[in-house]
């Protein structure tokens, strides 16, 4: 949307530095010490000596690493070479379901996805685009942008003012139905805040980084359902880290944004 609306290309190593430190790496291990307190489980060492000491890796992990591996690459230094991660993601994919490669079996589109789940994950998507394309979602937005005192002077009270309408849009539609609400609004909200257009897209990360509720993410919808998570206890995960997210994790993604000069218009 980005690129079709105002032609900017987003860079996979521009959005790791902006993203990685604070949403990224200490969130995981927030998130970590979170599991382990909420969804505590034995410890694994105690059946160590049941478990077979697996070998060295065989022809095919040591193929799908080389795979990852080159992806991970490609997309580090995508501005170099420009290409846009989602079709190298996809040029990976593609290879892994080529027979000859030996990484998926024949049949494996048949037997072995569950479709369920992924029905699931796209009618959730879908739903964003319809109260996009409905009204609905600039009916949510423009009454509290003109309410909201934007001015250039306050970058920091601008950036959380954005950050909590796409927060609500997330909670009335779910999270992907962020970037297709907000995204068309970025030009007009960058003239009242005096952001540049990116800054205005990127503070969409803060919004669907921080889940309330699980109905706002099909894919941990999806994961309780194959892994049959009690849903209670992934909920209260859910509530505690959106609570930790507002009151640490966004206040020093804030700062480092300052520290990158992500206020600057």
């Amino acid at each position: 949307m980005a690129e079709s609306l105002y032609g900017i290309q987003l860079s996979y190593w521009d959005y790791l530095i902006l993203h990685f430190p604070v949403l990224g790496l200490l969130k995981a291990g927030i998130l970590v010490l979170l599991i382990l307190r909420v969804l505590p489980s034995e410890d694994p060492a105690a059946r160590r000596s049941e478990l077979s000491v697996s070998g060295s890796m065989t022809v095919y992990e040591k193929q799908l690493s080389v795979v990852l591996g080159l992806c991970l690459l490609l997309w580090l230094t995508d501005r170099i070479h420009h290409i846009s991660p989602g079709w190298i993601g996809l040029a990976a994919a593609v290879y892994c379901l080529v027979p000859f490669t030996g990484l998926t079996q024949k049949n494996c589109l048949n037997t072995e996805v569950k479709y369920g789940p992924l029905f699931f994950v796209g009618g959730i998507m879908g739903l964003g685009v319809v109260i996009s394309q409905s009204g609905l979602g600039q009916a949510i937005v423009e009454p509290l942008s003109e309410h909201l005192p934007f001015t250039a002077d306050k970058s920091m009270w601008n950036l959380v003012s954005i950050t909590g309408i796409s927060m609500l849009v997330a909670a009335v539609t779910n999270l992907p139905g962020v970037p297709a609400i907000m995204s068309p609004l970025a030009e007009s909200l960058s003239e009242a805040t005096g952001f540049s257009i990116t800054t205005i897209l990127m503070s969409q990360v803060l919004a669907f980084s921080n889940v309330l509720l699980l109905y706002q993410v099909p894919p941990v919808v999806a994961a309780i359902q194959i892994g049959n998570l009690p849903t209670w206890t992934v909920t209260k995960l859910c509530l505690v880290m959106f609570v930790i997210g507002l009151v640490v994790l966004m206040p020093l993604d804030l700062l480092w944004w300052q520290i990158l000069g992500m206020f600057d218009g």
